[in-house]
């Protein structure tokens, strides 16, 4: 009985763990590839693509960093149709050496850079 107690607790840690790390890896409004591309043709809006893995700390840093400034997403919304590629779970739209990979246009005719800084990140957009 008391090896059930254990199990259970040890369960119910994992998921709180899973919950926990889904939650803070998400960007919420933020839409896949696939639809991402049919609300870019739809609207005929540029595509903005962040190409980047749960793992990369500089992904990270840019996923805190949409996550937390507004001002910057109303801005990206506005311009673009954002969209998230999990390079470890789907084949990015281009071909990516390391990321993050930030990329601009339609599904025909991407434009991508790199950078490891939000501010420079923003200046190229706001060109």
């Amino acid at each position: 009985m008391k090896a059930a107690y254990v199990l259970i607790a040890v369960v119910a840690i994992a998921l709180i763990a899973i919950s926990t790390f889904s939650q803070s890896d998400s960007l919420e409004g933020w839409y896949s590839y696939e639809e991402g591309k049919k609300l870019s043709e739809e609207q005929d809006k540029k595509m903005f693509v962040f190409i980047g893995t749960p793992e990369c700390p500089v992904c990270k840093k840019f996923k805190e960093f949409f996550r937390e400034n507004e001002s910057a997403m109303e801005f990206i919304r506005e311009n673009y149709i954002p969209v998230y590629v999990d390079a470890t779970r789907e084949k990015p739209p281009v071909v990516v050496f390391q990321v993050p990979v930030f990329c601009t246009g339609f599904d025909d005719n991407l434009s991508c850079f790199s950078t490891a800084f939000p501010e420079e990140l923003m200046q190229v957009l706001e060109k």
